[in-house]
């Protein structure tokens, strides 16, 4: 069964592998750009909630708006995010620390 057929059958497309056969190191670091980026991506989001965060409590602490609830909504979410970002960065820092103790 050819992999034309599965897609027929499942409906589901499956990519060719013809034609993408990449050497380990041009892999590796596509991965490292990839995951990197999708951290600087995180941290730009979490300083995002950080500020919506600041924006919104300024705006109840004016009388701007009387919504308690999106101030605390807002709040929470920046919590988490910064949590996220903080535990991430650690479990880096632990990896990073855990590669130079190898012993080559």
């Amino acid at each position: 069964m050819t992999v034309g057929e599965i897609n027929a059958i499942s409906g589901i497309s499956i990519p060719s592998l013809q034609g993408t056969v990449q050497t380990k190191a041009a892999d590796k670091t596509n991965s490292f750009d990839t995951f990197f980026n999708a951290y600087l991506n995180m941290v730009d989001e979490t300083n995002t909630l950080q500020l919506q965060a600041d924006q919104v409590q300024l705006d109840f602490a004016v009388g701007k708006t009387d919504d308690m609830l999106a101030v605390t909504l807002a709040q929470e979410k920046a919590y988490a995010s910064l949590n996220f970002t903080v535990q991430v960065t650690n479990k880096l820092i632990d990896a990073y620390k855990e590669i130079m103790r190898m012993q080559i």
